[in-house]
């Protein structure tokens, strides 16, 4: 199981591992919200010393509670601070006969503390004088977007644009999508046993900043027997492909990569120095005819063949391949369907669509060739709601679902492209965050297709090969990011550095 940290869950997961926990273990609820609380506290007090925030200094800090058991840990959290010297003043949102019992008692707590407790009722929060802001108003249970009130607080909380921190999540993120109309927008996010799917998808993703897991007592023995379906990527749990110095070239992977048209011979190229980056044993390019002197000069160390016309030919000269990549710049020229649709037909080994071989296949309405385990693709947004039928917006609206509806009609593999990256199948759910704007160029999904079709041939399976390409690539951003400024990372510097310690 990857670290108890890394894994990502939905709001009925983290609902269900806190009722068995109270229910089945008998550790009580209390004590779990009284363990939240202090362990935001902590890091919140380390937070603020990090930021020079220091005692001496008089932070003001306004914790806005809810009446659920996230605005609870908010009470328990002003009471902490406050015995640690820092000043608080709570506000209320919410109407107090719908506490549960902890959460009453945490309120009832601070008032015995004499800490300054507001109830907003209509009036606005005043907080020129404050430094930091602590958002323990809705939490995960959230449905929907917020409105009322509660909408006003949030957006005075906005405009005030004071240190913010979410406890759980920002308020008005829906926990399972990640949308969020009108939420808090945070420094950071301290959330209680997991991540949950709304911290790494849409709006949530840019609410919620860095994010931070408090252990709040759950053990780790329920997310044992109760698996969670998702977590995120890690250097922990990341599956390169094996490597052994006994091994010969043959023993990486015969790999083949149909890319390439007139103006878009760049996209072959990326493709095929990724995938001998990323360790292919025999990479050979092909590509249509009338470029071969282009792709002799680029790719010395890559063999490269002009495709056959031929359908019986065609299958022939492919054959030597162990497994395929079609899409990077091959256009959508009449040729170039037909040579597809062939390939679809009857291509018997693992293949990799991206780019225009999706768009094609978006075009044609042949999805039902997507309905293939051997099959993986790699879409961004835009191409992934083409092949679903959808438009931009209704994806963004509820991923997940978009992406279990097109699954459960396609048993293929799914990388789906994004500032959050996720690799979906009938059986695994893996995010990945890695990376920076860096990759927001032309050229690095080419690139990512060369990594994942070369550690295919290296014999990794689709669910880990898929996303250890996807956070290769973030993380070779990332360390690029220390030497230059990001808006001047470009694909071949990706290139150079893939694997560079």
């Amino acid at each position: 199981m990857p670290n108890p940290k890394k894994l990502v869950l939905s709001r009925r997961e983290m609902s269900f591992a806190d009722k068995y926990t109270i229910e089945q273990l008998k550790i009580p609820g209390k004590k779990l919200m009284e363990k939240a609380g202090l362990g935001c506290s902590k890091k919140i007090r380390q937070l603020l010393k990090a930021l020079k925030f220091e005692l001496s200094d008089s932070p003001k800090i306004a914790i806005f509670c809810g009446v659920g058991n996230n605005g609870g840990d908010g009470f328990v959290i002003a009471r902490y601070l406050v015995q640690w010297g820092f000043s608080c003043e709570i506000f209320i949102i919410g109407d107090l006969e719908k506490m549960s019992r902890e959460t009453y008692e945490n309120y009832q707590a601070c008032q015995e503390l004499t800490i300054p407790i507001t109830r907003l009722v209509q009036a606005l929060p005043q907080l020129h004088d404050f430094q930091v802001i602590v958002d323990a108003i809705l939490g995960i249970g959230l449905k929907g977007k917020v409105r009322g009130f509660a909408a006003e607080v949030i957006e005075a909380i906005n405009r005030a644009q004071k240190l913010s921190i979410a406890i759980d999540i920002p308020s008005g993120v829906d926990a399972d999508s990640g949308t969020g109309e009108i939420c808090t927008q945070c420094y950071c996010t301290l959330t209680m046993a997991a991540r949950k799917y709304g911290h790494l998808l849409g709006e949530g993703q840019k609410a919620s900043g860095e994010v931070f897991v408090i252990d709040i007592g759950i053990p780790e023995t329920v997310f044992q027997k109760f698996p969670a379906r998702a977590f995120l990527i890690s250097e922990e749990s990341v599956h390169y492909p094996p490597r052994s110095g006994l091994a010969h070239k043959g023993d990486f992977g015969k790999i083949g990569i149909i890319a390439g048209s007139r103006g878009f011979t760049g996209a072959a190229v990326l493709a095929s120095l990724a995938a001998l980056r990323a360790g292919g044993g025999l990479i050979t390019l092909y590509h249509p005819a009338g470029l071969s002197d282009i792709f002799e000069i680029k790719l010395t160390e890559v063999m490269t063949q002009t495709l056959q016309t031929d359908t019986k030919k065609l299958l022939a000269q492919l054959q030597k391949s162990d497994l395929l990549l079609i899409g990077p710049g091959i256009g959508q020229a009449a040729s170039t369907r037909e040579m597809l649709h062939f390939l679809l037909e009857n291509w018997p080994k693992k293949l990799v669509l991206d780019a225009d071989a999706l768009n094609i296949i978006a075009a044609e309405n042949w999805q039902h060739f997507l309905d293939n385990p051997q099959l993986l693709i790699t879409p961004h947004i835009g191409e992934f709601a083409r092949l679903s039928k959808c438009t931009i917006s209704d994806i963004q609206a509820d991923l997940l679902t978009k992406v279990d509806q097109f699954l459960a009609n396609y048993n293929c593999s799914l990388l789906l492209k994004s500032a959050t990256t996720i690799y979906a199948d009938n059986q695994h759910l893996i995010f990945d965050n890695s990376g920076n704007d860096g990759l927001a160029t032309g050229g690095s999904g080419d690139i990512l297709a060369g990594i994942v079709v070369s550690f295919l041939g290296q014999k990794s399976p689709i669910e880990q090969a898929a996303p250890a390409a996807s956070y290769l690539l973030g993380k070779t951003a990332e360390k690029l990011a220390n030497s230059r400024q990001t808006a001047s990372i470009i694909p071949s510097d990706i290139l150079e550095e893939i694997f560079k310690y």
